[in-house]
């Protein structure tokens, strides 16, 4: 213990009592541990593009050789965690004029933050993949390949995009992108939690299984994935990643038989959602919120630029076609509705056209969804004894990744039945939705489930975890 302190001490860092980030480095046995504040990195600590990065909380640290001497300064850090509160976010040591999106615009939730980013008015770079830094230096901090990932102007590296906008919520007040009143806010994270976590079946579905749009594809990775600008070379810097995203759609149940309930499903959706924005330009009403940004994850990179699902989408539902296109302009007011007001509905009140789609992702996506919370407080209720820093994944030893996996279990889609799997994310952004709907105050607690009566969601939403759920550097963890 005393060598774990003396390595502390050989950063020069300050410890206080609000110690926001701890990071073992790691290069041929410990070399240092640094302590930053407020997610900066201690003076005088190396880059950490030079070593390879680990969470302080995991139960199994992979690193080879073992011995006492990292054993120790890990006992002791996991002490400090304890002590001092949750460790969240690793640092680039890198200084920068404005936040960095490292993104590609064929990437799911990418859309979101790059969406948020110009209605909030927040100044940004956009980097592919491509670029040698995200690999050398930003993959090793995150432990995993994702996007997005976000890198502040300090260096913190933010991945999960629900967080990035939390962040700037809280500390860049205005424009803002949350409804201040309870039923507002209170829909307006739930169906960020909806379109950013439960479109994913249309989203694969319409992404892999049309093989006319491959030349499409095939450019869409390649110049976000590789610097190579010949076709063979192309080819071959893509592969893993096409073979590994392809894979989802038998991972996610879809097959020749579900297809037909997948596709009637995302049609009606979108008919929906096109009779809403024929009188709106944003779901809650004058103005965009973080329930537009939970959505056009999914309606923009997969569902509203991919060639065929764009083509059905501009065809049956220009309206939210339009929207899409709406979502990544940075005027306030939109050309069509200049005589609605930059606001939410008055009285804490929801667009009745916003009601009908809430009932539809109660009735087609929350079997799905409520699956996953099944599997879950299984996995818990299966081994209750699963101390705090367990990874939330079926395989503890496999990679970790942006979507572990927790099991596969059947729900139903239109009376068909799909076999799927649940992911502990999932449970973790709902878990998130259900922290919003308790801080409601009786009125508003009353208002919402009354809402959620009347839209078919009050048994879902009912549902609770059989342990909390904790994220911390880019893992999912028992709290």
């Amino acid at each position: 213990m005393l060598i774990a302190v003396c390595s502390l001490l050989k950063t020069g860092a300050l410890i206080s009592s609000k110690i926001d980030m701890v990071s073992i480095w790691y290069r041929y046995g410990i070399d240092m541990v640094s302590i930053g504040r407020g997610g900066r990195v201690a003076e005088g600590a190396p880059l950490l593009r030079e070593y390879a990065v680990y969470p302080v909380s995991r139960v199994r640290i992979p690193l080879s050789p073992p011995n006492t001497y990292f054993e120790e300064t890990l006992l002791f850090l996991r002490l400090v965690y304890y002590l001092i509160g949750k460790v969240v976010y690793r640092n680039s040591g890198k200084r920068q004029d404005k936040v960095i999106l490292w993104g590609a615009p064929g990437s799911f939730w990418s859309g979101r933050t790059r969406s948020y980013f110009i209605k909030k008015g927040i100044e940004y770079q956009e980097v592919f993949p491509s670029n040698q830094r995200y690999t050398d230096e930003i993959i090793p901090l995150v432990g995993y390949l994702a996007f997005p990932i976000h890198e502040l102007e300090d260096g913190t590296v933010i991945q999960d995009g629900t967080d990035i906008m939390d962040y700037f919520e809280k500390h860049v007040p205005e424009p803002y992108m949350v409804p201040v009143t309870p039923l507002q806010r209170s829909v307006a994270w739930l169906l960020e939690f909806f379109g950013c976590d439960l479109f994913f079946i249309p989203a694969m579905h319409y992404r892999w299984n049309f093989p006319e749009q491959k030349e499409f594809l095939d450019n869409e990775f390649a110049r976000a994935l590789t610097y190579r600008k010949d076709k063979v070379g192309q080819q071959e810097a893509i592969k893993p990643a096409q073979d590994f995203f392809s894979d989802f759609p038998k991972i996610m149940g879809i097959t020749e038989e579900t297809i037909p309930a997948i596709e009637g499903s995302h049609i009606e959706c979108l008919k929906i959602l096109n009779e809403h924005f024929a009188h709106n330009p944003y779901l809650l009403g004058g103005r965009p919120s973080v329930a537009d940004f939970g959505l056009i994850g999914p309606m923009f990179a997969h569902l509203g630029r991919d060639p065929v699902p764009a083509s059905l989408m501009k065809n049956i539902a220009p309206h939210v076609y339009r929207w899409t296109e709406r979502m990544f302009e940075s005027n306030k007011l939109d050309g069509e509705f200049m005589e609605t007001a930059y606001e939410y509905p008055e009285n804490d009140e929801l667009p009745q056209t916003l009601i009908p789609f809430l009932e539809y992702l109660f009735r087609d996506c929350g079997p799905q969804l409520q699956g996953m919370l099944d599997v879950f407080n299984k996995w818990v209720e299966d081994d209750p004894s699963q101390p705090a820093g367990t990874l939330i994944q079926t395989d503890p030893d496999a990679p970790i990744g942006a979507h572990p996996r927790i099991g596969d279990y059947d729900f139903k889609l239109r009376g068909i039945c799909i076999h799927s799997q649940a992911f502990s994310n999932v449970v973790y952004h709902f878990q998130r939705v259900l922290d919003v709907i308790a801080a409601l105050n009786n009125d508003g607690k009353i208002r919402f489930d009354s809402l959620m009566k009347s839209v078919g969601g009050d048994s879902l939403m009912s549902t609770k975890l059989s342990r909390r759920i904790k994220s911390e550097h880019y893992c999912f963890t028992l709290s």
